[in-house]
């Protein structure tokens, strides 16, 4: 019967125990759905349940899941997208990570909204979901292989070219804290370390492939809302618009310099960008507004790594000169991805995925490399190995500063000469790091870790927050990251946006008509509580749906709780989804509050606030206020600024005042 009623999901989910391998399902009710939703907002429901405070986010005790969303598997554009959950290792916090491709559908046609993983394999295994079967197999052979020659080879021994599958590489195998998961080749789950947690289980791939549909309650409606969509999205500039911008790119560096007001992203240009080139785009001109932080965030673009001379080798047409073919996720018509060929060279590679702008910044702007055939090559790396391209690329950069200001010799560097813009050095410590060999093993586990084993004062040049490196977009800039990487319970996180979106200049819902909120100068640092508190709730919906985020950039007023009403034929209004979103906020903050961590724990580190500020470029002068940012979000959300728990009042409201207790702090 629960398989009738419910609409857009599967209603069931599956627990595997690696220790015994048994293999268990379970039925969902359906008001868990009606109150979380589905991706890490179901993750976060069971996680909080069943996983005791305080375990070892390495240890057998750790819960990982693979999560779907009611827009997954439907039809519903832009909505390919899985979530995988766990405690974080490499932040001891709530961990989710985020993946594209086509995993989500494949993963639900299996007959389940989700599946977790408890306990550990005594030796290497994978799990396999197809053709009837539900086995854990042995992955003893497979052990040691890159993400591409497992997926070829699960594929090949199995006889099934259509199956998805996720994997680790000996990044994740070897337990690095910023070690991920990757699907089709090139699509990461990348965020928190989870790849660590697959690793720490023995749990080498998932391969999926299943036959059950996801049943729609208003396949009409669902088509109207698609057409919206498509619509929209396939809107261009003029040849004229075109014509003029094309005049106006060789300018922006000076408007940039004299703070020349630049108008707000136009729809047609932002679907432009994203179909011509995906975020790779971007890069150039986010290193010259210095919304990309550079050389470890201590440069300014017009002297290190200007437009004009180096920030445009590793950005839009000279990155997909390189692209044979788009790549697409599922449901997706967009296809902001790619297939590159570097043809021949040192960094000769016939095959690999476009990079991302967080990896040409990362990799780029970050370590002053403007090679950018070696930051083709570092992205088929990290995909190969299994890491985050932010945390790779970010420690790379930490260790070429350690280099220079003498805390790490040459000796110690393995004879690598870390410095500034050295393309090669770049590539071979990557290399060392996916292996774990000499300095690799000092840098396998992001900067924090780094630091550590370093010391010598290097703390300071370790740019992350409770062990998440920072990603490619600096709060001197737009401010409300700021509180974006210290508030949200997965910290460091740029996706979760909040007010920062708007401070861009990206398209949103309309909050400010919608609740009364006036119009908020960037630098305002007292009256952005309730904005971000409204976007970040509005994330949370996106996210556990199964939407991609550049869909909600690219369309001014996405009619997304029209679409899930379409799927699942409930009535949500659009103040009902954002109540969901900030449950799964709140619930997600409760675990870390559970752990022991309060507002203090979670810290910007002083150069990406701007202490002290830079004397040059166009965020010159520029200190971000993060405490009245966090603290008035804190306050809007009904959270104590300095305990972090919230108030009676709002668990009540958010009907979590039974299932959190009374929280007190723990330190």
């Amino acid at each position: 019967m629960a398989q009738e009623r419910l609409k857009g999901y599967t209603g069931k989910i599956l627990w595997v125990d690696l220790t015994t391998r048994e293999l268990r399902e379970e039925e969902v009710p359906t008001e868990l759905y009606q109150k979380f939703l589905g991706g890490y907002g179901l993750g976060v429901k069971y996680l909080y349940e069943r996983l005791k405070p305080g375990v070892d986010p390495l240890g057998p005790d750790n819960i990982l899941g693979f999560t779907t969303g009611p827009l997954n598997h439907t039809g519903a554009l832009g909505c390919g997208r899985y979530t995988v959950v766990a405690k974080s290792p490499l932040t001891g916090t709530w961990g989710d990570a985020n993946s594209g491709g086509y995993l989500a559908p494949a993963l639900k046609s299996t007959g389940y909204d989700a599946i977790f993983f408890t306990g550990k394999s005594p030796k290497p295994v994978y799990l396999y979901l197809g053709n009837g079967s539900k086995e854990l197999r042995d992955a003893g052979h497979l052990w040691g292989k890159d993400t591409n020659e497992t997926e070829d080879q699960i594929c090949q021994e199995l006889g099934d070219n259509q199956l998805k599958i996720a994997s680790i590489g000996p990044a994740g195998e070897k337990l690095s804290l910023i070690s991920c998961i990757i699907n089709d080749k090139g699509r990461a789950a990348a965020r928190s370390g989870l790849g660590a947690v697959m690793g720490s289980k023995n749990l080498k791939a998932l391969a999926v492939r299943g036959k059950e549909k996801t049943a729609i309650a208003d396949e009409g409606r669902l088509k109207e809302l698609n057409k919206m969509i498509r619509e929209q999205l396939a809107l261009r500039p003029t040849k004229f618009q075109d014509f003029l911008a094309k005049i106006l790119k060789p300018l922006l560096p000076l408007m940039i310099r004299l703070k020349v007001p630049l108008p707000p992203p136009d729809v047609k240009a932002v679907n432009q960008l994203f179909h011509d080139y995906g975020t790779a785009g971007l890069t150039a001109v986010s290193c010259e507004m210095q919304d990309a932080p550079l050389k470890n965030w201590l440069g300014v673009a017009y002297q290190d790594f200007s437009m004009a001379k180096k920030s445009s080798k590793i950005s839009d047409d000279n990155v997909i000169k390189y692209q044979v073919k788009k790549f697409a996720c599922a449901n997706c018509i967009v296809a902001c991805g790619g297939i590159m060929e570097v043809k021949e060279g040192r960094y000769a590679l016939p095959h690999g995925h476009k990079p991302e702008y967080e990896t040409l910044a990362s990799f780029g702007a970050m370590c002053l490399n403007d090679n950018v055939e070696s930051i083709i090559m570092a992205n088929d790396l990290c995909n190969r190995y299994g890491f985050d391209t932010i945390s790779a690329g970010v420690t790379v950069a930490f260790a070429i500063e350690c280099f220079e200001k003498g805390a790490l010799s040459k000796a110690q560097a393995d004879g690598l000469e870390l410095t500034w813009g050295n393309h090669e050095a770049v590539i071979q410590l990557l290399k060392r790091m996916g292996e774990r060999d000499g300095i690799g093993d000092i840098f396998a586990d992001g900067v924090r870790v780094a630091a550590q084993k370093i010391g010598k004062g290097s703390e300071q040049y370790a740019i992350h927050v409770a062990g998440q490196e920072l990603p490619m977009h600096d709060p001197r800039l737009s401010p409300s990251f700021a509180t974006t990487y210290c508030a949200d319970p997965t910290p460091a996180r740029h996706t979760q946006g909040g007010a920062a979106f708007f401070e861009m200049g990206f398209l949103k819902p309309d909050f400010y008509a919608r609740y009364n909120i006036p119009e908020i100068k960037r630098y305002d640092y007292e009256n952005k509580g309730k904005l971000h508190t409204l976007q970040s709730n509005y994330m949370h919906v996106i996210n556990c749906a199964g939407m991609c985020l550049f869909y909600p950039l690219m369309y001014q007023d996405l009619p997304l709780v029209e679409m899930i009403n379409a799927v699942t034929g409930w009535n949500l209004t659009f103040d009902d989804a954002l109540k969901i979103g900030n449950r799964i906020h709140t619930l997600r903050h409760c675990f870390n509050l559970r752990e022991g961590l309060l507002p203090k724990d979670f810290q910007l580190p002083p150069r990406a606030a701007g202490v002290p500020p830079l004397t040059a470029g166009s965020i010159k002068g520029i200190t971000v206020d993060v405490n009245t940012l966090t603290k008035n979000f804190y306050l809007e959300k009904g959270w104590d600024p300095i305990s972090g728990i919230p108030s009676e009042e709002a668990l009540q409201e958010l009907d979590l005042k039974e299932l959190v207790g009374d929280m007190v702090a723990v330190k």
